[in-house]
């Protein structure tokens, strides 16, 4: 029996690799001090990049997959009536999967259903996507003057599930990485700043004005852009003219927290008042294996 066999999982989903780690120390053994395996990746076909299709297959294979086995294991098989256990995982996504938005407005009064309905009908009209299609996760600021509100195909999420329970694996949080990385954010003491999100695909903003949410940007990234750190700057720039919604505040004033990939802070030092890159997973892991540290 594998190390893996009835340990909780940490899976992290990227755009062309699929990486599997276990969460915590198996309990089955417990006379033996035994390290985790090291995690496992599983690689998206070129040929299926960016297709729901290429990433449930490249999952399918990483759930079958049993890795961790070794020597030890070989006198440890389970009872042969025994029924397959069932592993608990987190699965975070990278968000090339999903969409977001930071509305503003008056939510104090809204229950659940209505703040879902407001949220399904931005994604609606800014995207003419079938808000049926859509499934819709959310959260209001305190003081409930903004809604930050995060979406991803049904079809894509119930996918998910479906393959995990094929493989005896329970998903018990299914979740986009910005939320994630948000919610280790600290953003007590600061003022207003421009938080840019830099993965391989895909580069994001959000706006803090005033200790809160303000709005969110995303911009595509072409090949060669996510390790260009002055055409980054140059697309920061323009994600804070688009985002900054108080009269008057100017980039000059503004501090900009670098997230995700390592980039070279001095191109936005020159932009803004200060470029700061907080403490975070490592960035010489891969993409795939950075979500699954959030996975944890």
């Amino acid at each position: 029996m594998s190390r893996w066999s009835n340990s909780p999982v940490s899976i992290g989903v990227g755009t062309r690799e699929i990486v599997v780690g276990v969460r915590a120390p198996g309990l089955w053994r417990p006379r033996k001090q035994v390290p985790p395996p090291e995690p496992a990746s599983f690689t998206i076909p070129d040929d299926e990049y960016g297709t729901e299709a290429g990433l449930l297959d490249a999952l399918r294979t990483a759930l079958v997959t049993t890795p961790g086995a070794d020597a030890d294991d070989a006198d440890e098989q389970a009872p042969r009536e025994a029924k397959p256990s069932t592993r608990n995982a987190h699965v975070v996504l990278d968000d090339f999967w999903g969409i977001h938005a930071i509305l503003r407005g008056d939510f104090r009064t809204l229950r659940a259903r209505e703040l879902e309905e407001v949220a399904l009908a931005h994604f609606t009209d800014t995207y003419g996507i079938d808000g049926a299609t859509l499934l819709v996760r959310f959260c209001v600021q305190q003081g409930g003057r903004a809604l930050f509100a995060s979406a991803m195909s049904r079809a894509l999420h119930d996918g998910i599930h479906e393959v995990g329970a094929a493989g005896q694996v329970r998903i018990g949080r299914l979740k986009l990485c910005l939320p994630e990385m948000l919610n280790s954010i600290d953003m007590a003491a600061g003022g207003d700043a421009l938080l840019m999100f830099v993965a391989e695909e895909l580069m994001q903003a959000v706006m803090i004005e005033q200790r809160g949410w303000a709005a969110y940007d995303a911009q595509r990234l072409f090949p060669g852009d996510a390790g260009n750190a002055p055409r980054l700057a140059e697309l920061a720039e323009q994600l804070f003219e688009r985002s900054a919604t108080r009269a008057g505040l100017k980039r000059e004033d503004c501090t900009i927290y670098l997230f995700g990939n390592d980039t070279d802070p001095a191109p936005f030092e020159a932009r803004f008042a200060a470029a700061i890159r907080p403490a975070q997973p490592t960035t010489e892991n891969s993409p795939a294996r950075r979500l699954m540290e959030y996975a944890q």
